[in-house]
């Protein structure tokens, strides 16, 4: 058995599939395998895209600069469920069984690179998020990779989620 089977066999045993690098993601499920620096080149390499509207499940993927980034985003994830967004750019947060903290969504450009992304605003004074400013991109039909950041006192990027568009059954 040679070191490249070892290791898919490694990974098979840890329940987990890797994300090939030349693969792009086509889910929540394959950007949650992938490390900071793997979000960081595919938000570089994502364009603008469609602007969603409508339901969205949302995941805390990393909080950077974090003692133990993933276990804060889990803690993130289980309060935060994700965003609806309206066809004028307005979008409201999903809390588990109730929605709150609106805001509102221009394509704008991003603080990291420059590029045009949705750039997502909470109104001043807003409890929770007052201080953040989001950024999106399209990765896949209905997959958005965003960066989180805080605005003051000096901008400063906080870690990435995931927005995936989703249906309602009726």
């Amino acid at each position: 058995m040679n070191s490249m089977h070892i290791v898919a066999f490694a990974i098979v045993l840890a329940g987990a599939a890797p994300v090939i690098a030349d693969t792009p993601p086509h889910s929540l499920a394959d950007l949650k395998r992938l490390g900071e620096s793997e979000l960081t080149r595919l938000f570089e390499g994502a364009s603008l895209g469609e602007i969603p509207v409508g339901p969205a499940r949302g995941h805390v993927l990393l909080m950077s600069e974090a003692r133990l980034p993933r276990v804060k985003a889990r803690l993130a994830n289980s309060v935060w469920k994700g965003k609806h967004f309206d066809a004028d750019g307005g979008f409201i947060n999903q809390w588990p069984g109730f929605q709150a903290l609106r805001g509102s969504g221009a394509v704008g450009t991003s603080w990291h690179d420059a590029k045009p992304c949705l750039v997502l605003d909470y109104p001043s004074g807003t409890p929770v998020f007052g201080n953040t400013r989001d950024e999106l991109r399209q990765v896949a039909p209905g997959l958005y990779l965003g960066r989180l950041y805080e605005r003051c006192p000096c901008p400063r990027f906080r870690g990435y989620f995931a927005i995936e568009m989703c249906c309602l059954s009726k």
